[in-house]
């Protein structure tokens, strides 16, 4: 019977694992698909710091209904204990500030190059954990960064990027330089958190925070962050009840999938781990590159395909001397006796 259970044990986790990362494939895919067709020819416009601001309403509205049901915990206990958490703000606004800026890059650049250069939050996250949390790096690790770099320029560089032909030079230099913020808030917010999830909580409180609770706090403090950039960038429409103006299906699509992107996120470190987490991201950026090709965004060059493998590789390669150096670490760590 214990052999069986651990047969039925094993099974259920490879089957978590292969559909967390389908789901990883197709979230991040049909994202940055659906990101780019909002900003297509004769769309009605819309704003986007709204998108935003119902994306954490989204994402509040899910993971309070799973730390009621699945834990049993009141969500209004946990929003209660913000006001004794102020270092939840920063990554909070952190978070916000990133999301309207990958929407300024991905309406100014094509699809691949976005997706291509949000990977840089690779980088500017292993900056960050140096700084912070004096994370030290590899000379491997080192290598895979430079080359992650090198993809990205060898793409942007090629010269036959037809989507930035559509747009003016400053205006792809700003969706680049805006890209490239984003990727370095996200590092930062990343980094900030991981060092408020390894830290326990206060003694003053009584709920052993997860990863559920901690969102549930995180989208509490975006959402009226959220809303103030979204009054700021367009007041008049905002205050004359053209909150959802734009908005089709296409756009409610991307609501969707931005909510449900950290979730499955954290299913897939869950069940499938780093690793494959960067496959699923890695056969994302192919199939981002066949759609550039097939929607006449880019030409299929050779710079093309061998800077699309620069990246590829350099994630790959990066997260697996990540986890490699996490195995030694805890080997290397003495085993207490009792």
């Amino acid at each position: 019977l214990r052999a069986h259970g651990a047969l039925h044990d094993m099974v259920c986790s490879q089957v978590a694992s292969i559909v967390s990362l389908l789901a990883l494939f197709f979230q991040n895919t049909t994202l940055v698909i659906c990101l780019k067709l909002t900003f297509r020819d004769g769309a009605v416009s819309y704003n986007p710091a709204s998108v935003v601001f119902l994306t954490e309403i989204t994402k509040l509205a899910i993971c309070s209904c799973v730390v009621a049901v699945g834990y049993r915990i009141n969500p209004l206990a946990v929003v209660a204990q913000i006001a004794h958490q102020g270092h939840l703000f920063l990554p909070s606004v952190l978070y916000v500030i990133q999301n309207n800026l990958l929407f300024f890059g991905a309406k100014r650049l094509p699809s691949l190059l976005y997706i291509l250069c949000c990977q840089l939050k690779i980088l500017t996250t292993a900056i960050m954990s140096n700084l912070i949390l004096g994370t030290k790096l590899s000379t491997k690790q080192y290598l895979y960064l430079f080359l992650l770099v090198f993809g990205i320029v060898v793409v942007q560089g090629q010269g036959d990027l037809k989507g930035l032909d559509e747009v003016p030079v400053t205006g792809t230099l700003f969706g680049l330089l805006a890209v490239v913020l984003a990727s370095l808030t996200s590092g930062t917010a990343g980094v900030l958190l991981e060092k408020i999830f390894k830290t326990a909580s206060p003694s003053s409180t009584t709920t052993v925070h997860t990863v559920w609770t901690r969102n549930v706090q995180l989208s509490c403090i975006s959402i009226p962050f959220a809303l103030f950039v979204g009054y700021s960038q367009d007041f008049k429409g905002m205050a004359n009840g053209a909150f959802f103006e734009g908005y089709d299906a296409i756009v409610w699509c991307v609501v969707i999938l931005q909510a449900a992107g950290g979730i499955i996120i954290a299913y897939v470190m869950r069940y499938a781990g780093n690793i494959l987490k960067c496959l699923a991201i890695a056969m994302s950026i192919c199939c981002c590159a066949v759609y550039s090709v097939l929607s006449g965004e880019l030409e299929p060059t050779a710079n093309l395909v061998a800077g699309v493998s620069f990246v590829c590789i350099s994630i790959a390669g990066y997260s697996s001397c990540s986890t490699s150096d996490a195995l030694q670490d805890t080997k290397r760590r003495p085993t207490s006796t009792l």
